[in-house]
């Protein structure tokens, strides 16, 4: 790269001083007969390393202008230079600052591709840190899976206890109208409880597709409620829009249930304080204009769809990085906040469902996530019935 601005101009003058320096010296040392002549060649290697081949070129003819035929051979004796001799010198330095421009020329393109060459490596190093450290996050979650799961089976003893004191509290004190209105809060927190509970269960049980008939509404609830707490802490507002005459689908209800506390969970992220959260369904037939464009391998085959759209009022995806999302360990959060797994593992649970997701910014802020399942089977083989076990 050429120096540019006042550095150039303060090189050209550099140079442009220091050869007619060299030519005074020749001058004065008694002229183009003595060793001094061969200074000149100094600044002409400079140019050349500075400004490539124009500069290497251009100095070498400034050169043989100034040791030219004005020149004498000898100051002393008055002798002038024969026109072959300064030729053949300007011919020299032609040649030196031709050789010396392509030189530099090819020792910058060389520096050039080492230093992206550094660079690349450099990024590489960090996006592997990064997803070392996603890994990490990753083994940490599926532990801390496997101890909530433990940790559930243990706590249902004591709710089932909890439960029959409950029971019979509401028999003992049914003449009693204060009582029996506490029994029944109790017993409400109990179930509600057990609920939860239970849902950890089922969502951290299944090591392959267990496919039954499937209520999208009863798995959107269920997932919201393992949620909860997070939508409270954020007081996020969750707008509901089930359309309750949507068909079953024939799905696993725990793997599908992942799907939506992961895209809960994203759009949580996503939001600050008092956002938004619109869940809808509604069916739908296939290939209908309407239709949301469906991302990934999935997608399905004719017939009836179930969709679920999950809307969001956060901050959207940049659209350069939208169709990234997908990646296993692409993450717009930050180091620790996310393992960039979540929607990788939801798109290929869905396409083991011949279902499809789609996710796109919304105009009016936030994204937009389209989940489209279709109705019944659609002939899982058994190799996508051990997707658990990979």
């Amino acid at each position: 790269m050429y120096p540019g601005g006042r550095r150039a101009v303060l090189s050209v003058m550099a140079i442009v001083a220091c050869m007619t320096g060299f030519g005074v010296a020749v001058y004065a040392s008694g002229g183009t007969a003595f060793a001094w002549v061969h200074l000149m060649y100094i600044p002409i290697i400079v140019s050349g390393a500075l400004f490539r081949l124009p500069g290497g070129v251009v100095s070498a003819l400034a050169a043989g202008t100034i040791l030219g035929p004005f020149m004498p051979l000898s100051v002393s004796s008055g002798i002038p230079q024969e026109t072959a001799n300064w030729v053949l010198r300007t011919g020299f330095f032609l040649v030196v600052g031709v050789v010396n421009g392509f030189l530099f020329n090819s020792l910058s393109a060389h520096f050039r591709k080492l230093r992206t060459a550094h660079d690349e490596l450099v990024q590489a190093h960090e996006e592997l840190r990064n997803a070392q450290f996603r890994l990490i996050q990753a083994a940490k979650l599926e532990s801390v899976g496997r101890l909530a799961a433990g940790i559930a089976h243990e706590v249902k003893n004591p709710l089932a206890t909890i439960q029959l004191g409950v029971d019979f509290l509401s028999k003992t004190f049914r003449d009693n109208r204060e009582m029996r209105e506490v029994a029944e809060d109790m017993d409400n927190a109990v179930k509600r409880a057990d609920t939860v509970i239970k849902g950890l269960l089922d969502f951290s049980r299944a090591e392959k597709l267990d496919l039954t008939v499937t209520d999208l509404n009863g798995v959107i609830e269920d997932a919201l409620l393992l949620v909860r707490h997070e939508l409270e802490k954020k007081k996020i507002t969750v707008e509901k829009n089930l359309d309750r005459t949507i068909p079953t689908a024939e799905a696993d209800r725990g793997k599908i249930e992942q799907v939506f506390i992961n895209l809960f969970m994203n759009a949580v992220h996503a939001m600050g304080e008092g956002g938004l959260l619109v869940v809808k369904t509604y069916a739908m037939r296939s290939g209908r204009n309407s239709a949301p464009t469906a991302a990934g391998k999935g997608g399905d085959r004719g017939g009836s769809l179930i969709v679920a759209e999950v809307n969001d009022s956060g901050t959207g995806i940049p659209e350069e990085k939208l169709d990234k999302v997908f990646d296993p360990f692409f993450t717009t959060k930050g180091v620790g906040q996310g393992t960039g797994l979540g929607l990788s593992v939801s798109r290929k649970i869905l396409e083991l469902h011949r279902a499809s997701i789609d996710i796109r910014n919304r105009k009016e802020g936030g994204v937009s996530v389209v989940v489209m399942l279709p109705q019944g089977k659609e002939g899982f083989d058994a190799e996508e019935k051990n997707f658990g076990r990979r």
